[in-house]
């Protein structure tokens, strides 16, 4: 896996915005609050499936055809959260159909939840997300700075 995050992330995002609009736009609007994304390291390829295990989109990212198993898994992760805090960033998931909570997650060939990609409640998004990481540091320095601004 090379240093086409962007590319990748990219089509990825392509795909999930593919598989919002089939939902939205279909006639029998089915309300979902699951999705599955299934991630093959041989094959390269990234499958999406709806609540009942239905495949709703398939594409295959060359930059993970044939990668070592253990790398696969360490490096997909963060670049599907990437790209579907994006996606949430552009509420692509804020249509009607969308039920909450609802979560995207990443899950093995039987389905077995691997890693929770991506949640949304009304009133919480949980993400690990890289623009979160600092947070703790940027509010410590905000408050030193504005308590040091108080006579004592």
């Amino acid at each position: 896996m090379g240093t086409n995050n962007a590319k990748v992330q990219s089509v990825i995002e392509n795909t999930f915005t593919k598989v919002v609009k089939a939902l939205t736009t279909n006639d029998s609007v089915a309300l979902i609050s699951d999705l599955y994304v299934q991630a093959d390291a041989e094959s390269g390829e990234l499958q999406i499936f709806g609540e009942e295990e239905d495949l709703l989109e398939k594409v295959v990212i060359f930059d993970w055809i044939n990668s070592e198993e253990e790398i696969f898994e360490k490096k997909i992760s963060p670049v599907l959260k990437s790209a579907l805090a994006s996606l949430n960033a552009k509420s692509q998931f804020n249509h009607v159909c969308f039920l909450r909570p609802f979560s995207v997650s990443l899950v093995d060939d039987s389905f077995s939840v691997m890693e929770e990609l991506l949640f949304i409640d009304d009133d919480t998004f949980r993400l690990d997300d890289p623009l979160l990481k600092d947070l703790d540091a940027e509010l410590d320095s905000f408050l030193k700075g504005l308590m040091s601004n108080l006579p004592k």
